[in-house]
């Protein structure tokens, strides 16, 4: 960063040189301009960078701090200036004094206010030439621009340490109080489980372990991760469910350092995500939710770029990339502008960046969406291969049929919390609420519609409780819960006949009810009235 400031400096120097401007550029001044310009750069950038850190979008930090340091330099230079004019006046002066002492904390003053003296002290020395003496005052002596040279000085060291504790979450472990945590209650037994298995100091083979990580964003009680606790084992794929809000994202940038952490812990691969998060970089892939890719570079550069970044040999970079490009199918669009791809191939590219380097963790926030079938099969086979490996993956995704073909034990977060965890047959088995019964109805007779009345009314009768889930020309669907799979099959054989149900099967709860079920825990608060002209309200209400 200095080496780029200096460049900038030197250019400044030549165009002062250029117009000869002796105020700055006699021999005796020279020294000192480039004295001011290059400790200028020493102090502000260590300023600037902790000040960046207020900012979300990097385009509004430029626009901001630019004008900031525009308004202190300018108009901090310019009224210490105005107020020595009035020399009458020992008030102002006095006031002067006290204003150039406190602002001299600022870089952008000393150097402006150092331009300012230089063209003053060379003013006075051209005036004494024009009677016919020789004056020349010494441009670093104290009163002049010395001061300001020192005070640049200590800045830099000062920002700089600054600038540490902010990286190192000085000033939020100390002096940000620990927010108050309620109780854990009603947890489910194999969440809680698992906490107790962290707590206790967890498998030392976990790859990922998440210890009572907790986030709460700055005006708000309620948390979006709230007390974590889970360990990901070599060779399992770790599937991470919830509805938009739940806290899965959140939970991926703490881990990646993108957002602070607000009290627990997480290590990968037994390095903390709060001392050392630049080799937990090092020990982790992340595929983010949405596509940070440089439109200006193909996807095999993009391919180069990152694996020069993971230290991939040289002489593997090229073999890296091609395998990445084939086993994603990324073939055709290789050397095309990642501007033009679509949408499915940005995140096939987003994921082949993830897998850079063989990373023991891999992080993948929804990598399949708005993927083709077929390209999403290519990514379920490299998902695959990398377990085999003996990695370890943590996928979020909205498609049941994902976490089903690939995820070892998956969670389902609600409110930023754990509310189950397990197997997928462990979740079913336990979650699920009964069967679902799916019929297909024939016709009495050619020319007659099928009648669906009769089934209706047997499995009111027989399976009370039974919901019907749909209903179309000639099938029903139903979810019986209170009965075993053997009065199910009985009932449904013995009239068979008389019902006129043509075929029939019986399976287990979805995936996808369990997941339902508990996403209403989520949704369930931000239930709205409808509109009485809303499509769906009742017609008393609209009357």
């Amino acid at each position: 960063m200095m080496m780029n400031y200096s460049v900038s400096a030197g250019l400044v120097v030549g165009i002062f040189i250029g117009f000869q401007k002796k105020a700055y550029t006699s021999p005796e001044n020279l020294p000192a301009l480039v004295a001011l310009l290059l400790l200028y750069g020493w102090a502000v950038i260590p300023m600037m960078y902790p000040a960046s850190f207020l900012f979300d979008v990097p385009s509004t930090a430029y626009v901001a701090l630019s004008c900031a340091n525009l308004f202190i330099g300018i108009n901090s230079s310019a009224i210490t200036f105005i107020l020595e004019l009035f020399e009458n006046n020992r008030t102002l002066l006095r006031f002067n004094a006290v204003l150039r002492k406190l602002l001299i904390v600022f870089p952008h003053f000393c150097l402006g206010r150092g331009l300012i003296d230089l063209a003053l002290s060379q003013a006075v020395t051209d005036v004494y030439a024009r009677f016919g003496e020789e004056h020349s005052a010494n441009p670093f002596h104290w009163d002049l621009i010395g001061k300001n040279l020192f005070a640049m000085v200590v800045e830099g060291v000062v920002y700089f340490l600054l600038t540490l504790l902010v990286q190192r979450h000085f000033f939020l472990s100390q002096w940000i109080a620990e927010p108050t945590k309620e109780p854990i209650v009603d947890e489910d037994d194999d969440v809680a489980e698992e906490r107790q298995r962290i707590i206790t100091g967890g498998n030392k083979t976990d790859i990922l372990r998440l210890h009572e990580l907790t986030k709460i964003y700055p005006g708000t009680s309620s948390p979006a991760v709230d007390r974590l606790c889970v360990g990901v084992r070599p060779g399992e794929c770790f599937g991470l469910l919830g509805v938009n809000g739940a806290g899965k994202t959140t939970t991926f940038k703490m881990l990646t350092g993108d957002t602070t952490v607000t009290s627990g812990d997480a290590t990968v691969a037994g390095k903390s995500i709060l001392t050392n998060i630049s080799e937990v970089h090092q020990n982790m892939g992340y595929c983010p939710q949405f596509d940070a890719i440089d439109e200006l570079l193909t996807g095999r550069e993009h391919l180069y770029l990152y694996a020069r970044l993971r230290g991939v040999p040289a002489e593997e970079i090229e073999k890296v990339a091609n395998w990445s490009i084939k086993s994603l199918g990324l073939t055709v669009y290789a050397d095309c502008l990642a501007g033009t791809y679509s949408g499915g191939n940005k995140r096939k590219l987003s994921t082949a960046i993830a897998l850079i380097g063989c990373p023991p963790l891999v992080l993948l926030d929804e990598p399949t969406t708005g993927m083709d079938p077929q390209a999403r099969r290519m990514l379920w086979n490299v998902i695959v291969s990398i377990i085999r490996e003996g990695r370890a993956v943590v996928l979020t995704s909205h498609s049941m049929e994902e976490c089903e073909a690939l995820c070892t034990r998956l969670a389902i977060m609600v409110k930023g919390a754990f509310r189950c965890m397990g197997t997928i047959q462990h979740l079913k088995s336990k979650f699920g609420d009964g069967y679902i019964v799916t019929m297909k109805i024939k016709s009495p007779k050619d020319d007659l519609l099928p009648d669906l009345n009769p089934v209706e009314q047997f499995f009111q009768g027989n399976f009370p409780g039974s919901v019907q889930r749909e209903r179309h020309y000639n099938m029903l669907q139903f979810q019986v819960s209170s009965s075993s799979l053997a009065r199910i099959f009985q009932l449904l054989l013995s009239h068979k006949d008389s019902l006129l149900i043509e075929e029939y099967s019986v399976t287990q709860t979805t995936l996808d009810q369990v997941f339902v079920n508990f996403a209403k825990q989520q949704t369930e608060s931000h239930d709205l009235p409808l509109h009485p002209r809303a499509a769906g309200a009742s017609r008393q209400a609209q009357d």
